[in-house]
């Protein structure tokens, strides 16, 4: 009979563990190395060589965001190193900071639009 009532729970605790791996986040080495050794200037190779490939990429005009997720333990640290801006194969810039304000660096434009207003003539 404790059996019974065991297994149910063991179960649960293999899927909820199983579930885990399947979550992409940076191993403990690789959330280090975002933090600590990724820097402005390396090529996007280097990137991928520390940290491996991104969850997600997009592209901004000229510039590509590599977007990685960390461990908990190292989460507020990593804001403000992801994305990655990536342009001619460097990187360029890190994290909200630089998505807020690209042009902040030396050759860099604003991806942000212009709006008009447009009014039929009357």
């Amino acid at each position: 009979m404790r059996w019974a009532l065991q297994i149910p729970a063991i179960l649960a605790a293999a899927c909820l563990a199983a579930g885990c791996e399947s979550f992409d986040v940076l191993s403990p080495q690789q959330s280090a190395a975002l933090v600590n050794k990724v820097q402005v200037g390396m090529t996007r190779t280097e990137v991928i060589d520390q940290l491996g490939q991104p969850q997600k990429q997009e592209a901004r005009g000229a510039t590509e965001l590599l977007f990685y997720r960390t461990i908990w333990q190292v989460a507020d640290q990593a804001k403000l190193r992801t994305p990655i801006a990536v342009r001619d194969g460097i990187v360029v810039g890190f994290g909200d900071a630089y998505l807020e304000n690209p042009a902040g660096s030396p050759g860099a434009s604003s991806w942000d639009a212009w709006l008009v207003d447009v009014r039929p003539m009357e």
